[in-house]
């Protein structure tokens, strides 16, 4: 960790710290983030965590022949959790979700978005979206790769759509292993044969000076 004099160390899991002088708490990560978010995720409080898979279920829609977007096989609130900045401090990637921010608009939707009907969900999501309220970009992001990057989910997309039959996920790190054809062994053996290698220290300059260019 790079802490600046005076700065709280940042949670287990960050990436290095930087802080701009005179900024408490500073950015969080000064790189890439961290694959697969935090190791200790965000805590939300029960009521929060309810808004959370209610606005997952209002924007990936219960489908039976889908998994739930707010289920506990799902557990979308862990997966928000591990990508917002703990409180104090600043977020550098997208979807540049803050602790703070993220849970004050959870706040404002409230027990009254949970019991409310699709519709009624629907209208408040819409209404963030026309808002501008960066909460609507945040929550979509979060949902939408949460929600993809399920195994339960890579299945369903297997399972329900043809263009998705040989779908295995992220192609990293081990590449898309149920398409990529197998390597012909024996024409692998064969091709240092017809082949040739010339080392970089005998890589000499081609002398151009006696060439003319005429159109």
């Amino acid at each position: 960790m790079n802490d600046a004099p005076g700065e709280k160390p940042a949670p287990f899991g960050a990436p290095e710290l930087t802080a701009p002088p005179g900024e408490a708490g500073g950015f969080f990560e000064s790189g890439r983030p961290r694959l697969g978010g935090l190791q200790e995720p965000t805590r939300f409080t029960g009521r929060q965590a309810a808004v959370i898979r209610a606005v997952a279920e209002t924007m990936i829609p219960p489908d039976p022949a889908w998994p739930d977007a707010g289920s506990d096989e799902i557990d979308i609130v862990a997966f928000v959790g591990r990508y917002v900045t703990p409180s104090g401090y600043r977020n550098k990637h997208y979807p540049f979700a803050e602790e703070d921010a993220v849970t004050a608009g959870l706040d404002r939707l409230g027990q009254s978005f949970v019991d409310g009907d699709a519709t009624a969900r629907a209208a408040a999501v819409a209404a963030l979206e026309e808002a501008g309220d960066p909460l609507f970009e945040q929550l979509r992001a979060l949902v939408y790769y949460g929600y993809y990057s399920r195994p339960v989910v890579t299945l369903a997309i297997n399972r329900n759509l043809p263009a998705g039959r040989d779908y295995h996920g992220p192609p990293l790190p081990y590449g898309y292993l149920q398409t990529t054809e197998p390597w012909d062994e024996e024409l692998l053996t064969r091709a240092g044969e017809n082949g040739s290698y010339l080392a970089t220290d005998d890589v000499v300059r081609v002398d151009l000076s006696q060439l003319s260019w005429t159109k």
